[in-house]
């Protein structure tokens, strides 16, 4: 299949010079022999434009930036959550900056890495960003066809290194605040929620680096960062017998909040008995009874910010991949 890649080389310009004239009908990137050239390349080469409107027409206008979103994991953009709050500073940005959201996917189970990228091509789309899961097979595919990729919050060990990342450092920013904020006060601390994140490598590391270990048994590993999850496997726990520790460490607020739920369900009060506190910082942290101690994390800034990335990508205003890392802050409130 022949990308932009293969024109480029052939006209001897760059790929961001190919993709404006080609994608965007960018007359002032190059003269009008080059374009003529890069014309006929893709039509020698057989190359499918996003665009089939008359070119003359279309060397007027300014150039359209038309984005997309892409939810890469099912129940992530519930009202309040933390991929909800990325969504909306993505949509924010997009507005203020003129540029087309046209298309987005909360269900990516729907499509294969071929039929969303033909449905991308279809939108005359350019840029997506991604927000939740990680697939390499999409990416591979996306990267094929030209279409940038921004990813959005998720950690960024879980990408490839030539894809553009916005969010924060879910490894050094756990274990900073932990040792700064918890195990300061705390020795026995216990933890709710994925065992192959970087979460729980900070909450394991930290305990190599005070010299302490943590109680085998009071580590509930979850599959997602589910409310309901998290609150049947506490309700189990507390079932058991089990001695509780001082502080139960959940890898995100939704788990926080299902772990409260259960405890104070079983008579178990919170902060009296067991403190809890979360990761995220959402809406509903705030409103819970008590407030849900927890690190905050800045995520309508991430999807404000990644759409910026997206554009300065597609306006050609760099060529190197952009990783942009947020500071995050410990938000207490009455569960710890």
């Amino acid at each position: 299949m022949v990308t932009l890649k293969d024109i480029a080389k052939k006209a001897n310009v760059s790929v961001t010079t190919i993709s404006k004239v080609v994608n965007h009908h960018d007359t002032s990137v190059c003269s009008e022999e080059t374009q003529q050239l890069i014309w006929s390349l893709v039509a020698e080469m057989g190359y499918r434009t996003r665009r089939r409107n008359d070119r003359g027409a279309a060397a007027n206008a300014a150039p359209a930036y038309r984005m997309a979103y892409v939810i890469g994991m099912p129940n992530y953009a519930l009202s309040g959550t933390y991929t909800y709050q990325i969504i909306q500073g993505i949509e924010t940005e997009a507005f203020k900056r003129g540029v087309s959201m046209v298309f987005t996917c909360m269900n990516l189970s729907l499509y294969s890495p071929r039929s969303l990228c033909d449905k991308l091509r279809e939108m005359e789309v350019s840029a997506v960003i991604w927000v939740a899961g990680s697939e390499g097979k999409y990416f591979s595919m996306l990267k094929q066809h030209d279409i940038h990729v921004v990813v959005a919050g998720i950690e960024p060990d879980l990408i490839p290194d030539y894809i553009d990342y916005v969010g924060i450092n879910f490894y050094a920013d756990t274990l900073h605040w932990l040792r700064t904020a918890v195990f300061n006060r705390f020795a026995d601390v216990g933890y709710i929620g994925p065992s192959s994140q970087a979460r729980f490598e900070a909450y394991r590391d930290i305990h190599l680096l005070l010299g302490l270990t943590y109680r085998e048994e009071c580590l509930i590993d979850l599959d997602e960062y589910d409310v309901e999850q998290a609150k049947a496997a506490v309700t189990g726990l507390v079932k058991s017998g089990t001695k509780l520790p001082e502080v139960f460490f959940a890898a995100s607020d939704a788990i926080g909040i299902g772990a409260l739920n259960a405890l104070q369900s079983m008579g178990i009060a919170v902060p009296g008995q067991v403190r809890v506190f979360g990761f995220d910082n959402i809406d509903m942290a705030n409103y819970v009874s008590p407030g849900l101690t927890t690190i905050g994390v800045p995520a309508f800034q991430i999807g404000a910010h990644a759409v910026n990335a997206a554009l300065s990508k597609m306006k050609g205003e760099r060529d190197y991949t952009l990783h942009h890392i947020f500071p995050t802050r410990f938000v207490e409130r009455d569960s710890l």
